[in-house]
């Protein structure tokens, strides 16, 4: 998918990516921010075995399921969610 504009936020996405640090975006509806989220995961770099073994043990003690091992763990919730839903995906019991 090719992204027309949004120099400045194409780059930051970049950074992030090559860094591995987490992007929260903001700005009003309509300004292309699910259009970045959604290409973020083709620019991320493949994970190293050190870190799938990583990603795989934390959904193993979750009780998650994760099937794309090569793949970093994405996730896009919904612009609706609250801060809590964010931190909290299920209950534990």
């Amino acid at each position: 998918m090719q992204i027309i504009g949004h120099g400045g936020a194409k780059h930051a996405l970049e950074v992030a990516a090559a860094g591995e640090h987490h992007v929260l975006m903001t700005g009003p509806p309509g300004c292309g921010k699910s259009l970045l989220a959604e290409s973020f995961p083709s620019i991320l770099p493949p994970l190293s075995k050190e870190a799938q073994l990583e990603v795989l043990s934390l959904y193993q003690l979750s009780r998650n399921s994760y099937t794309q091992i090569q793949l970093s763990p994405y996730r896009s919730p919904h612009h609706s969610a609250s801060g809590v839903a964010h931190y909290r995906r299920r209950s534990i019991s």
